[in-house]
């Protein structure tokens, strides 16, 4: 005798039904056996099964008039000769170890109804956010699919699958039954087992019966009355959320009381070097952000629009190699300065003397994946902060302004820069007033020019306009 009955409902889904009966064809689980019923299809179902059949002697098809999902489910369950059931709609498929972990599970004693976590596949891909399976959650939310794995005896005892549900929601009745009336434990492993296939509306039968849902649920619930306690608690913390919410919430960046904001957490979500790399790490705790270094390190002797314009177009011919000539020896550093001639940016940060063929590769890729990691911020993040504030480098304030207009309508983020211009007038460790120039440019001056010697006032300096900027 199996050990497990695998129940497939077949109706019209032709399409699907290889998939489906590959997947449990293919399982590490062997000892099984495969009943299929077949409600009526018009489409060529039946033949499919009939050549799986005769493929696999595990395989057996029950052929009756359609009667409807709930019944031939049932039917299927009846005839079924193991001691546990795993019911399978025909349009989705398991993953080759699904039965071997269940099978486990059930037998080392972890629940009497086995599920998994479940990925969506069709017309929706990504995993299906289901609710832990308690009790609690169980009341008000359907936490599985009608896949899982339990007892026949169980069956048995609840009176199956209720004609009452025939249009839609038969399994979360039967789940609620095992649960609420017969004190069946859930257990869900924590792997993904199962693909559940999301379907056109056309096909869909949930979508079609959806009007009946509301219905079908406050019929449940009067049905399972045990339920009523677990819904009241719900309403209850709901209460004290709401109640809560309103007194302290966390809300556009600030904290309020009453509504009222008292204390702002943090201005920007994301700030971005864009020049002075060295600079940026100090400045972020007073801005309190996440630390964020950009793909900038490397070029020697660019200017803010240069960098800006990288952004712009998104790093394209940035790390091309065939456009890359050498140039010659940084002297300021001892490394090998090389230009991009499609771009004609300079470059020589990380590239120590020697073969370019050799040391090329494994910078590029570094700061490819900095490039990533930084488009993802400014197309994701709400606001984000770019920094500039190298040393000696003067830019034209209007270019600017429109270079920022551009990115950020190229980007999905609200995107400020920072631009802290050298002004070779001013006296080390003055700045002046930072103010809003455009509605994403935030200007002011002050002096460095000779690196090191002037880099710690100068980083002191970048400190005090941080803070201003975080207020």
């Amino acid at each position: 005798m199996p050990k497990i009955s695998v129940i497939i409902p077949v109706y019209n889904t032709a399409k699907y039904l290889s998939d489906c009966l590959d997947s449990v064809i293919a399982q590490t689980f062997q000892d099984i056996e495969i009943i299929c019923v077949n409600d009526g299809s018009t489409d060529n179902s039946g033949e499919i099964l009939a050549t799986y059949a005769a493929r696999d002697k595990r395989i057996r098809v029950i052929n009756q008039e359609n009667q409807g999902v709930v019944s031939t489910r049932n039917n299927g369950i009846k005839n079924a000769n193991a001691d546990l059931i795993f019911p399978l709609d025909s349009d989705d498929y398991i993953a080759p170890n699904a039965l071997e972990k269940m099978y486990a599970a059930i037998m080392s004693g972890s629940g009497d109804i086995i599920t998994c976590r479940v990925m969506l596949c069709g017309y929706q891909n990504g995993e299906m956010r289901l609710p832990r399976p308690t009790k609690f959650n169980m009341a008000f939310n359907n936490c599985l699919v009608s896949a899982a794995l339990f007892k026949k005896s169980d069956f048995i005892a609840c009176g199956g699958y209720s004609s009452d549900y025939e249009m839609a929601l038969e399994d979360y009745d039967f789940w609620l039954n095992l649960v609420f009336n017969h004190n069946k434990k859930i257990y869900r492993i924590p792997e993904i087992l199962f693909f559940y296939r999301i379907k056109d509306k056309s096909e869909s039968r949930n979508w079609q019966h959806r009007a009946h849902h509301a219905s079908l649920v406050k019929q449940m619930y009067q049905k399972y009355p045990r339920t009523h306690i677990y819904i009241l608690l719900n309403k209850i913390r709901m209460n004290f959320v709401k109640f809560g919410h309103f007194l302290f919430r966390i809300q556009d960046n600030k904290i309020k009381i009453f509504k009222i904001p008292v204390y702002r957490l943090r201005k920007y979500d994301t700030v971005i070097s864009v020049g002075a790399a060295c600079f940026v790490p100090d400045a972020l705790k007073r801005l309190k952000l996440r630390d964020f270094s950009g793909p900038f390190d490397w070029m020697f002797g660019s200017d803010v629009i240069t960098r800006l314009n990288c952004i712009y177009n998104k790093f394209e011919h940035y790390f091309d190699y065939d456009d890359f000539e050498y140039v010659d020896v940084n002297h300021e550093n001892n490394k090998w300065t090389y230009k991009n001639k499609r771009t004609g940016i300079y470059y020589n940060h990380d590239f120590e003397p020697g073969d370019f063929e050799i040391t090329f590769p494994p910078v590029a890729e570094k700061y490819k994946r900095r490039t990533t990691r930084m488009l993802e911020h400014m197309d994701n993040d709400k606001r984000v902060l770019l920094c500039f504030s190298e040393l000696g480098h003067t830019g034209n304030p209007d270019e600017i302004i429109a270079i920022m207009d551009k990115i950020n309508n190229r980007f999905n983020a609200d995107i400020d820069l920072l631009y802290v211009n050298h002004n070779p007038n001013m006296q080390i460790g003055k700045h002046t007033r930072p103010r809003r120039i455009s509605p994403h440019v935030i200007y002011c001056e002050y002096y460095y020019k000779t690196f090191p010697t002037e880099t710690h006032d100068a980083m002191r300096t970048f400190k005090k306009i941080a803070r201003k900027i975080a207020k």
